[in-house]
């Protein structure tokens, strides 16, 4: 019996030991050392080793966040949105009537903007990476029509939400490069130029007078390798697996910008286009040489970082904030509508967060706004 405590006890201050000592190991220099408790002790490295030899088996180290699909793709798993389930099985009862409401709430705030001067109200929606690449996918995870998604845009009306699934799904099949990022949750800059000039055939047919990249600005121009994205993250492997990064005619163009803290009128950058996360705080685009002298409230997610440099260079004044901030209770948008008169208001969501229950909320009551309401329906 003592022999075994002995055992243990030896075994136990070792891995007491060799633990830091791995993390040390690791750090690129020893200004870099945390003198913590959570450093020292840290078990990524081990997590990163077993993703290391099952990945190529399939095996993902973390099933609810990452699935690995053929040829190396991973995709997000139920862990956000349910989204692999929302697109394996036809939608709920919960479903629709979901979506019924998103349904009447989007038309309530078409005709709230008209009623504030806001001459065009869209929602495209940034297809998940599941829904344009099926067949990477496993077998067990495979979309059904109609699931979910396919609700929404049913109860929507195809017209104030943008469905941008068939259109990348054509131009897919006439492209050899990819539209997402295989280790990556988003598509990539040709993926979301294909979306924004989708999105741009729609608003375009109803508001004919608008200037539009030119057929340049979506061409493939060059490759890069870079490190994996948040899904080789999710699995530990960020820098042993590498990706693709793909560069569009439009990267080329010089456009003149001004970056602005709304709130506070600060400057935060001039120059070239800077391409950023969805910001907390509203953040305005001035863009000198912009093809069109318009104010665009854009409410984003990060679909919309690779998109930027569409939006901008099509757009004089471009106002961004997260989705999440303008709609929440207490959000910005009605506040932001009301003071700073925008010509169009779009919003940019993943498919698997465009059903969020914040999307059901309606407008503020406006005492009249009856004509409105009938050139609402009309645009």
């Amino acid at each position: 019996m003592k022999h075994r405590e002995s055992v243990f006890l030896i075994a136990l201050l070792a891995s007491l030991l060799i633990v830091p000592a791995v993390n040390i190991s690791c750090v690129r220099n020893f200004e870099s050392i945390k003198w913590e408790k959570s450093f020292f002790y840290n078990m990524d490295f081990a997590s990163s080793f077993a993703a290391k030899w099952l990945y190529p088996l399939g095996i993902s180290i973390n099933p609810k966040s990452v699935v690995i699909g053929y040829d190396g793709w991973l995709f997000l798993g139920d862990s956000f949105q349910a989204t692999l389930s929302a697109a394996r099985h036809p939608p709920l009862a919960e479903d629709v009537q979901l979506t019924k409401q998103i349904g009447v709430a989007a038309a309530a705030w078409d005709a709230y903007f008209a009623s504030k001067g806001v001459q065009l109200f869209r929602v495209m929606i940034g297809p998940n990476k599941g829904s344009i690449y099926p067949e990477h996918l496993p077998r067990w995870a495979q979309p059904v029509s109609p699931n979910a998604t396919d609700a929404l845009f049913a109860e929507t009306g195809n017209v104030l939400y943008v469905d941008l699934r068939a259109p990348l799904l054509e131009a897919k099949a006439h492209q050899t490069a990819d539209f997402y990022y295989k280790l990556d949750t988003h598509w990539n800059n040709l993926g979301s130029a294909m979306g924004f000039r989708a999105f741009a055939q729609q608003v375009g047919s109803v508001v004919p007078e608008l200037r539009w990249p030119p057929s340049e600005a979506y061409a493939l121009t060059s490759r890069q390798e870079t490190k994996g994205g948040d899904l080789a993250k999710f699995l530990r492997l960020p820098t042993q697996l590498s990706d693709t990064r793909l560069a569009i005619g439009a990267s080329e163009f010089s456009l003149q910008t001004t970056r602005i803290d709304f709130d506070t009128q600060k400057v935060l950058h001039t120059g070239g286009h800077l391409t950023t996360i969805p910001p907390i705080k509203p953040v305005l685009v001035h863009t000198s040489n912009a093809l069109n002298s318009k104010k665009v409230l854009w409410l984003r997610d990060s679909f919309g970082d690779s998109m930027s440099l569409m939006m901008e260079g099509t757009f004089s004044d471009v106002l961004q904030l997260h989705w999440h901030e303008a709609i929440k209770p207490g959000g910005r948008l009605v506040q932001l509508v009301d003071s700073w008169k925008p010509d169009y208001v779009f919003f940019t969501v993943v498919e698997r967060d465009a059903r969020s229950g914040w999307f059901t909320v309606p407008p503020p009551v406006v005492e009249s706004h009856e004509g409105s309401s009938k050139k609402a329906h009309a645009r």
